[in-house]
């Protein structure tokens, strides 16, 4: 508001006069009647001006509060933003962290299957190490036999060693 220029309010006795009548009931009175509109503008144009002030201190704080809305988004947005990367680097983190203990599983898994091939591989040459020569004594019997004719005494050809029934 303006210094100096404060509007009056209306006092209560100019309140109660608004109920008044405006003349005596009755035969002709002299009295002009009260404007009743104008007494009621007066009185509110009073009483507005008086929120004149406090309507534009209710402007400026929703400016602030508009601002301050702004800044809380914006902080906020930020804040969300940091979280989300944050959430990011931990599992792509934790997803090499799996994949490291899944190779590491594997690579295990792997050496043990290789280590019990070569075991079984060691078995497979010792057991051919080991049979080669009755094989090899065998075939040569085997052939040294085929010079011989089978007799028909005997029931044909000759049963071979480990082959019953040879040749069909």
């Amino acid at each position: 508001m303006r210094a100096g220029k404060e509007p009056k309010v209306p006092g209560l006795r100019d309140y109660f006069d608004r109920f008044r009548p405006a003349g005596a009931p009755g035969a002709g009175g002299t009295g002009v009647p009260a404007d009743r509109s104008r007494e009621l503008e007066t009185e509110l144009t009073t009483v507005l001006a008086l929120l004149d002030g406090v309507h534009a201190e209710c402007t400026g704080v929703v400016a602030q509060a508009r601002r301050d809305a702004e800044r809380i988004v914006a902080a906020a947005r930020a804040e969300a933003a940091a979280v989300a990367d944050g959430a990011d680097r931990r599992a792509r983190a934790a997803r090499e962290r799996a994949a490291r203990e899944v190779l590491a599983a594997a690579r295990t898994e792997a050496v043990g299957t290789v280590a019990r091939a070569e075991k079984q591989a060691l078995r497979v040459r010792e057991r051919a190490r080991q049979r080669i020569p009755a094989l090899a004594s065998r075939a040569v019997g085997l052939v040294r036999g085929l010079g011989a004719e089978p007799s028909a005494a005997a029931g044909g050809w000759p049963d071979l060693p480990g082959l019953p029934g040879w040749p069909p």
